[in-house]
């Protein structure tokens, strides 16, 4: 090659390098600028898709939540914080806490960890949808068909007489008087809580507030996605709605246990938020999609349901309405926790909503959250 050709090379080379420094001196400009007030801890893991908004709408206004990072939040606030330092240099500690997630990952997509402890299937959930969908229900058939199991007939009661459900000082103390108070519309979510709510294990661990918190978050999540379905498609849907909520939740619920149980093994290390909160955000959404495949439910369940894996919004009316309810909940609790003021929440939430398309009565559903 004559002295021409080198010399070519070599000025393509200057104009090329020149470029590149150029091009990373303009990013890291960008870089600079401050982070949103409520954003949570970042991530250790570099890539976090949840450590950036999702669109420009989202990088520009501060007020609008990233993703799924307020959910994040809100399970890592439910662990309790080690009470001294971890003895563990911290390059062994993060590495310890990355195999953890791993092995929980592992464990959960393993068909024999799935065949023994998958939530089994209640019995009566085939017939009661057929029930709760037909528009010539009674109650009284409805009544009859949950007294077919006492399990089922006292896990009601009690979740009528909560307060969450409860409309009356006096307990409801028979299924016919639950039905009659509550009336159709009011008894098709009861019904769905009592079918799917696990047994779950609390303590006074680092992970013993998490069940409890889990299962609120669903509850709420549950009956904002119900309500934001009613108010557009009618109450067959709402019921839907109500299931994939529940059913994240029993996701959640089985991904808590993994985890309990795998820091059970490492009792020298304390539970980490971070790891806790982004494993139950990574495989919440893929175990309860397999609960609702083994259960043989409807497809549009099970697409509702792997679209929450992805950070991008949703496009099916259930998965929509199920990230919203997520969201809103989240964000009610983290505002009972003192995180921020109600005002703040949901100027937060209606700006999150504005930037994803999402339409609903906010403004109302926001004094329920917080009641």
């Amino acid at each position: 090659m004559d002295a021409w050709a080198w010399g070519a090379i070599a000025g393509v080379l200057v104009v090329v390098i020149g470029i590149a420094i150029w091009w990373y001196l303009r990013d890291d400009g960008d870089d600079r600028r401050p982070a949103p007030r409520y954003a949570p801890r970042p991530s250790d893991d570099e890539g976090d898709a949840d450590a950036a908004p999702l669109d420009a709408e989202a990088a520009a206004d501060p007020r609008i939540p990233t993703g799924r990072a307020l959910v994040r939040e809100l399970y890592a606030a439910a662990v309790t914080p080690a009470s001294a330092a971890d003895p563990m240099p911290a390059d062994e500690a993060a590495a310890a806490h990355a195999a953890i997630a791993a092995a929980c990952a592992n464990l959960l997509s393993r068909t024999q960890f799935q065949a023994r402890h998958m939530p089994r299937r209640p019995q009566l959930l085939p017939k009661l949808m057929r029930a709760l969908n037909d528009p010539d229900i009674s109650l009284e058939q409805i009544a009859h068909i949950v007294s077919e199991d006492p399990t089922l007939s006292a896990n009601l009661l009690r979740i009528a007489n909560s307060p969450f459900y409860r409309i009356q000082e006096k307990p409801v103390e028979s299924l016919m008087r639950a039905a009659t108070l509550l009336g159709l519309d009011g008894l098709r979510p009861v019904i769905a809580a009592a079918l799917l709510q696990p047994v779950m294990q609390t303590g006074d661990g680092p992970l013993g507030r998490l069940p409890g918190v889990i299962w609120e978050h669903t509850q709420l999540a549950a009956d904002v996605a119900a309500g934001m379905i009613r108010a557009g498609r009618g109450q067959e849907d709402a019921f839907a709605a109500q299931m994939v909520g529940l059913l994240h939740g029993l996701g959640a619920i089985v991904v808590a246990q993994v985890l309990r149980d795998n820091y059970a093994l490492h009792a020298h290390l304390a539970p980490d938020p971070r790891t806790v909160a982004r494993v139950l955000d990574e495989q919440a959404a893929p175990m309860a999609h397999r609960i609702a495949m083994a259960w043989e439910l409807s497809d549009r369940i099970g697409v509702a349901l792997e679209a929450q894996r992805a950070e991008a919004m949703p496009t099916d009316p259930l998965g929509r309405a199920l990230r919203a309810g997520r969201i809103a909940a989240a964000l009610a609790m983290l505002v009972r926790e003192g995180r921020f003021s109600r005002d703040e929440g949901l100027e937060m939430l209606e700006a999150w909503a504005a930037s994803r398309g999402v339409s609903a009565d906010f403004a109302g559903m926001w004094v329920r959250l917080l009641a």
